[in-house]
């Protein structure tokens, strides 16, 4: 997802100016402040609701007007009204730097990327210590050796007067930048740094044993038992793997098929088998992690979860027509199961990279939320062992047909590459499939600059530059020899 800054979560943080519009409208403030706390928990719907009605009380309130602009953004992912919104909001309010960091987070996802930047800055000459604008324009922007932001980041970051959160940004934006200008000493340092600053704990320990639980409960005859449960439509196909490894990319070969709907990462498989496994706990006395309830659902609870996914997608999709769709959520590699029983007919598509290249890259990143597992080299080690091991178990349990391709391979054969994927949806060739750098469709997550790039092969063996430091990674992953077997070939 794209990072929004909630500018007005809290009153102090408002210009004097601000500060009295919400005052002045006493009970609106409350209304206001409540919507800020649903988008806070990505409850945007409830985010919106309370926006609107803000702004039925006070049709020109900046903020709300904004608000409910950035709500409409996630839950749709269609620019026209969201970009209105914001955009009228910024003539009401024109000097908020938090505005046009918004503003450019959207147009970034969009590829108006000149803009974005120009709104990126915008926002830093308005509030020069701003880390999260410098973090995230250094998401769609490569620094050059003597970019004055860089001295402009370091300045602020010598300084030591912010915040533990703006230090963060800071560090990782500078690990970007560090990387981008070749300073690989630095570049990690920063990133580790940036890490550290990260809250948050991976409990292995919980991870291990719902991988146990599958393998110990979840076998190729159970799971096969009954394969006419759900919804048997063969438009889904869901493409897996680890955060970093290329998803987005295979996503975006196949979004430029006329006959491909690229949903993004859909939240609907792990909520639908959530609210099964706390039906589970409530009604079957079920005292299990994430699988052994599979076996105990009455067929319907699949039926109507699998016909709220189909509603979900179709709601997103709106007018377009579609045979397939994707949904490229990288945690439903945990998910299989639960897959292959709302989905009889669907089709996985499991993208590998090689594992230090997936590690790296993602320690560098800074995850908006539930991916505690990368602010330590050995919590990314332990996290990988457990996405490889459930991914065995997957190969020899399910039912359904699993391609895996490798990002390696992608970027080197582009065409054979394409051709194989869009052969294994079902679908006849399309040429535009070769242009993945031309899709127009909305790109939510933190590879919305590289997907807008033609196909480049820079990334290969990244690992290498940071070898003299990935000790901890490569011990946490069972050594060289575990990782070599494990790389794509």
């Amino acid at each position: 997802m794209i990072n929004i800054c909630p500018h007005t979560m809290q009153c102090k943080m408002l210009p004097l100016a601000k500060r009295q519009q919400i005052r002045l409208y006493g009970t609106m403030s409350a209304k206001l402040k409540e919507g800020l706390e649903h988008t806070r928990a990505m409850r945007y719907q409830q985010a919106a609701d309370a926006y609107r009605e803000v702004l039925r009380q006070n049709p020109e309130h900046a903020d709300a007007m904004h608000f409910l602009g950035l709500a409409l953004w996630n839950i749709t992912q269609d620019p026209q009204e969201p970009l209105k919104l914001i955009r009228k909001s910024m003539q009401l309010a024109p000097d908020q730097p938090q505005m046009h960091h918004n503003l450019a987070s959207v147009l970034g996802s969009l590829d108006q990327m000149d803009e974005a930047i120009k709104h990126y800055r915008r926002a830093i000459e308005l509030k020069p210590a701003y880390a999260e604008a410098f973090f995230n324009l250094g998401g769609i922007y490569k620094f050059r050796p003597d970019d004055p932001l860089i001295a402009e980041m370091q300045t602020i970051y010598a300084g030591n007067n912010c915040s533990n959160s703006d230090q963060e940004y800071l560090c990782f934006a500078l690990s970007k930048a560090m990387n981008d200008t070749a300073k690989y000493h630095e570049a990690f340092h920063f990133a580790l740094e940036a890490s550290r600053l990260r809250s948050g704990v991976f409990k292995a320990e919980i991870q291990q044993n719902a991988v146990n639980e599958a393998i110990a409960s979840l076998n190729r005859s159970n799971l096969a038992r009954n394969t006419s449960r759900g919804d048997l439509s063969e438009a889904p196909v869901f493409i897996i793997g680890m955060p970093r490894s290329g998803t987005t990319l295979v996503e975006t070969i196949l979004s430029r098929h006329p006959d491909i709907f690229a949903a993004g990462e859909l939240p609907m498989i792990g909520s639908v088998s959530e609210q099964m496994r706390q039906w589970a706990v409530h009604n079957l006395a079920y005292k299990g992690t994430d699988y052994g309830y599979l076996l105990q659902m009455p067929d319907e609870h699949f039926n109507s979860a699998a016909r709220a996914c189909m509603g979900m997608v179709n709601q997103r999709a709106k007018e377009q027509k579609f045979i397939r769709f994707t949904d490229k959520m990288p945690q439903n590699a945990y998910k299989l199961a639960q897959i292959s029983m709302l989905f009889p007919n669907a089709r996985i598509i499991h993208v590998r990279r090689h594992p230090l290249d997936t590690c790296i890259s993602c320690f560098f990143q800074r995850f908006r939320t539930g991916h505690e597992y990368s602010y330590r080299l050995q919590w990314l080690g332990r996290y990988y062992r457990h996405y490889s091991a459930i991914m065995d178990h997957w190969k020899q349990t399910i039912s359904l047909p699993i391609l895996e391709v490798s990002y390696e391979d992608i970027v080197q054969n582009p065409e054979a590459n394409a051709r194989k994927l869009i052969e294994f949806s079902g679908l006849d060739w399309s040429n535009s499939c070769l242009e993945p750098q031309k899709s127009d469709r909305a790109v939510m997550t933190a590879s919305r600059w590289q997907v807008r790039q033609p196909i480049y092969k820079t990334s290969l063996e990244r690992w290498k530059r940071y070898q003299p430091w990935l000790q901890p990674l490569i011990d946490a992953l069972g050594g060289m020899e575990w990782i070599n077997d494990q790389a794509p070939t």
